[in-house]
């Protein structure tokens, strides 16, 4: 059994990072759309910030992101304008957020991307704990307290896109097969017209 008082500060907040390869590769793959909206729940320092510039074509795109450390999300702020994005990045809980703009018709997004937090159940703060099981009660979808912070993320996140859009995240091999993740597996078989799992080699 895992203990909270055992894990590293950047474990208890979910904090890894994506490879540059793998955020253009995402960056690529929504640029189909010609994005005007993009919708970043966890951007941490701005990996896909500098994604989206390096592939290029997201000069007209208005990036809404979202990082709970006030460090991180300065770091993206600044590199935002650094690389040419036109980002609202915000210091604060993207589920939060979420619950609150759930009903508005003006808030859904071309495209999804990022990285979520990959936090057990039982490290979350209490108020995130709430939260979590919000979004599950308001999807109607059963809930588990064996499930982790990336799944209410990315369903979220899938609430928040407008139809025909295209949600991509990085997520652990364990949403092929894990009970915790049932609940998401069965929201976006029903959702989403198509579904695409890269599998890297690391």
């Amino acid at each position: 059994m895992n203990f909270m008082e055992n894990e590293s500060a950047q474990k208890l907040r979910g904090g890894y990072y994506t490879p540059s390869d793998l955020a253009a590769f995402i960056a690529r793959w929504i640029k189909e759309l010609s994005p005007k909206r993009v919708l970043e729940p966890s951007c941490g320092d701005g990996a896909f910030l500098s994604a989206l510039a390096a592939v290029g074509g997201f000069e007209k795109t208005r990036v809404t992101a979202f990082e709970l450390d006030e460090g991180e999300a300065r770091k993206a702020k600044a590199r935002a304008s650094d690389v040419g994005i036109h980002a609202d990045i915000h210091a604060e809980d993207f589920l939060g957020w979420a619950i609150d703009h759930r009903k508005s018709a003006r808030d859904k997004f071309d495209a999804v991307v990022g990285n979520p937090p990959f936090v057990r159940y039982q490290y979350l703060p209490e108020i995130f704990q709430h939260r979590s099981e919000q979004i599950f009660r308001e999807l109607e979808l059963p809930f588990t307290k064996h499930t982790n912070a990336w799944v209410p993320f990315i369903l979220a996140g899938m609430r928040m896109l407008r139809p025909g859009g295209r949600l991509a995240m990085v997520v652990p091999a364990e949403i092929i097969h894990v009970m915790h993740a049932q609940s998401l597996r069965a929201y976006l078989g029903k959702e989403c017209r198509r579904l695409v799992i890269v599998d890297p080699e690391e």
